[in-house]
C-alpha cells in the first residue's frame, strides 16, 4: 500500500475522534471515551507483541539503548511529530522502561515540541502548496473547525489526546494562528508523555 494511502486512512480514522455538537463545541465526552479506548488498545497491542517476543525483549531493549540512546529517541520523536506519518511516538516506550524516566521523558517532550513547531512552520510557509493541502485534506475540515473554534487551545487538546498532533500543528500554521501562543501550547506534550508512559508501563506491568 502506498504511503499516501496509509496516511489518508490514519487521518480518516483520527478525524472521527473530533466531533462537534449543534453549538459548535467539541464533544468532550466522546473525545475522552476515544482517548481511553485508544490507550487501552495500545496497551493490548503492546502486550500481544511483547508476548511473542518476550524471550528477546531484553536483547531488543539493550540494542535500542546501545545503538540509539537518547539521541536516537529524540530524532525519532522529532520526525514523528514533524511529519504526518502513520506512527506514534508511544511505540518506543516498551523498549525504554529500563531507562531513567526523567531524562527520557524530558528529551521526548522537548523533541515532540520542536517537531510540532517545525510542523507549524511547514504549514505556515508551504500551506499554499497542493502537496501540503493533500496531506492535510482528510483532517482539514474538522481540524480547521477545531482550530477556528479554540485557537491555540486546539494544540493543547491535540497535545494530550489522540487527535493527530502533527496535523493540527500543520493546520495551525496554515491558518496563521499567532506563533507564540501556539508555541506555548506545545508545552502540553510534557504531561502527555508522562501520562502515556505511566499508563502504558503500568498496564504492561499488570499484565506481565
Amino acid at each position: 500500500m502506498k504511503k499516501g494511502h496509509r496516511n489518508s486512512r490514519k487521518l480518516n480514522f483520527f478525524a472521527s475522534i473530533v466531533q462537534f455538537n449543534d453549538e459548535g463545541d467539541l464533544q468532550w465526552g466522546h473525545l475522552i471515551q476515544k482517548t481511553i479506548a485508544l490507550i487501552a488498545l495500545f496497551v493490548l497491542l503492546y502486550s500481544i507483541a511483547l508476548y511473542f517476543i518476550k524471550d528477546r525483549y531484553h536483547d531488543i531493549g539493550a540494542w535500542v539503548t546501545q545503538q540509539m540512546g537518547l539521541v536516537g529517541v529524540a530524532l525519532f520523536t522529532f520526525f514523528v511529530d514533524l511529519f504526518i506519518a502513520p506512527v506514534s511516538v508511544d511505540i518506543i516506550f516498551p523498549f525504554t522502561f529500563n531507562w531513567s524516566p526523567v531524562p527520557l521523558l524530558l528529551v521526548m517532550s522537548l523533541a515532540s515540541m520542536l517537531g510540532g513547531i517545525g510542523g507549524y512552520w511547514i504549514g505556515r510557509s508551504l500551506g499554499h502548496l497542493k502537496l501540503i493541502k493533500r496531506f492535510t485534506a482528510n483532517f482539514s475540515v474538522n481540524g480547521g473547525r477545531l482550530i477556528n473554534r479554540y485557537g491555540p487551545w486546539a494544540v493543547v487538546i491535540a497535545g494530550i489526546t489522540p487527535i493527530p498532533f502533527s496535523t493540527v500543528c500543520w493546520l495551525t500554521g496554515m491558518l496563521h494562528v499567532k506563533f507564540y501562543p501556539f508555541a506555548l501550547a506545545t508545552i502540553t506534550r510534557i504531561p502527555r508523555m508522562i501520562i502515556y508512559y505511566l499508563i502504558i508501563k503500568g498496564g504492561l506491568a499488570f499484565i506481565f
